[in-house]
């Protein structure tokens, strides 16, 4: 008899243990909690005829540098310095300078290259004169400046309008060299012009630089002489859906006003998530083009990544070259 309750006991502890194990084994893992979205306010200016999205840790400066050249700031609200901020070759702050009539002083010192061969991945509303555009580099070879040119100035902007971009550089230092002696002499001996070379280094915080890139994704400028269409009244993409799954080559159909093509196509390119360009090509339309009404359109786009998503960029073919007729239409895709 005592030997059947100690079996029965046993029993019972080793149903129990096994039971606890069950429950931790189910035990659902700690959801992760996703990153902050911080918000935005539309930004408008009824001057220079644009808009953008300026982050809620940003302040807006509008008024006039040296000369009356006038300006548009959108600044770090914790940079220790006061607005107007133009030109300069110091990257311990980040801003952006909207230039509608440009400002005549030097550019930023420093090795710099047009934006033609410097690729930034970012994806602009407005198409750029990229042999004028420049990044101006650390040593690292890093973008810590950009100035962006336009091929035709954007509605009551003169020849000479642009945007410079500074960027935030932790751990900056600027050098500079003689170009007698080669040799290091004091920054406030520097002589650019004259050939001195000077050296920037330091580390992009990329937090705070992919503030100003979404700032200039969102930018875009508008004609005075009428309304702005919605996108979703210029173009339509019927294939691929957003955020389907797709193949190499993709098959892309829709319809786009008679208006978006020129010679009957349109740029369409396929990028990254992080903005590289996968592939490029044309969207060309199935019937006549020279019309205010509905084209249906088709494409085929070969790629190759490892990527898991990406963006079919499709922009307006704007032969004007004007800022203000440039459109861009961004679909999420996924990759297989």
């Amino acid at each position: 008899m005592r030997a059947l309750i100690f079996l029965l006991l046993g029993i019972i502890i080793i149903s129990c243990r096994n039971s606890g194990g069950k429950e931790q084994q189910h035990e659902e893992p700690a959801t992760p909690v996703p990153d902050p979205v911080e918000s935005s306010t539309k930004y408008t200016s009824q001057k220079w005829h644009f808009s953008a999205e300026i982050p809620a840790s940003f302040e807006v400066f509008e008024g006039q540098l040296p000369g009356e050249a006038p300006v548009i700031n959108f600044y770090d609200q914790n940079i220790p310095k006061d607005p107007p901020f133009a030109i300069h070759n110091d990257a311990s702050f980040l801003y952006i300078a909207v230039l509608p009539e440009g400002f005549g002083v030097d550019a930023p010192g420093g090795p710099r290259t047009t934006l033609q061969t410097y690729n930034e991945n970012f994806v602009l509303s407005f198409d750029l004169d990229l042999q004028n555009s420049y990044a101006y580099l650390l040593e690292n070879g890093e973008a810590w400046a950009m100035s962006l040119r336009f091929h035709s100035p954007p509605p009551g902007w003169n020849e000479y309008g642009n945007i410079f971009v500074f960027y935030e550089v932790q751990d900056f230092r600027a050098e500079c060299f003689s170009s007698n002696t080669g040799k290091k002499i004091p920054l406030a001996q520097c002589d650019a012009l004259g050939g001195d070379v000077m050296k920037f280094y330091g580390e992009i915080s990329e937090a705070k630089k992919q503030a100003l890139n979404d700032i200039l994704e969102s930018l875009y400028f508008t004609d005075p002489n009428r309304e702005r269409e919605e996108i979703s009244q210029l173009i339509k993409v019927e294939a691929p859906k957003a955020d389907e799954v797709v193949n190499s080559p993709i098959k892309i159909a829709g319809k786009a006003k008679g208006f978006w093509f020129f010679e009957a196509t349109a740029p369409v390119r396929l990028i990254s998530e992080d903005g590289k360009e996968l592939a490029q090509g044309y969207i060309e339309a199935q019937e006549d083009w020279m019309t205010e009404d509905w084209v249906p359109f088709e494409a085929n786009l070969d790629f190759e990544t490892k990527e898991k998503r990406g963006y079919l960029i499709f922009n307006r073919a704007n032969a004007s070259g004007k800022p203000e007729n440039d459109r861009i239409l961004r679909v999420p895709v996924k990759f297989n």
